[in-house]
């Protein structure tokens, strides 16, 4: 199943309400997105409720410059949770009530800026 995320069509305003006092999970999306085997690795308590995560970005490595590849195609659903957008910030994934262990999903992501390339890879959260 191939589901297509956009900033301007994508999730809830109650789910950018989270509190500013909840801590928020830990961890990177790692390495391998530019060859399509990113890897991140997130941990999160439930009590954190959200799991803020930025978007992959490409790298120019001349002009030291990131750029967030925010056009999300979502190719593998989280089993325990959902997954959202944040405009302007990344993904935000909301554990299951009750679930504790790790949940995986997997996107592709382009940017408007940058004609041509995706980056693509899995990220798994921890939910302790």
């Amino acid at each position: 199943m191939r589901i297509r995320f956009t900033l301007g069509t994508f999730f809830l305003a109650a789910l950018f309400a989270a509190s500013a006092a909840q801590a928020e999970c830990t961890g990177s999306n790692g390495r391998g997105w530019g060859s399509g085997k990113g890897a991140g690795k997130f941990e999160m308590t439930a009590a954190d409720k959200v799991c803020r995560i930025s978007f992959p970005g490409f790298i120019d490595d001349v002009r030291k410059t990131r750029t967030p590849a925010t056009e999300v195609v979502l190719t593998k659903a989280p089993s325990h949770g959902k997954l959202g957008i944040a405009p302007g910030e990344g993904l935000v994934y909301t554990p299951a009530q009750g679930f504790r262990g790790s949940d995986k999903f997997c996107t592709r992501n382009k940017a408007p800026e940058i004609s041509g390339k995706t980056l693509s890879g899995c990220i798994t959260v921890t939910v302790r």
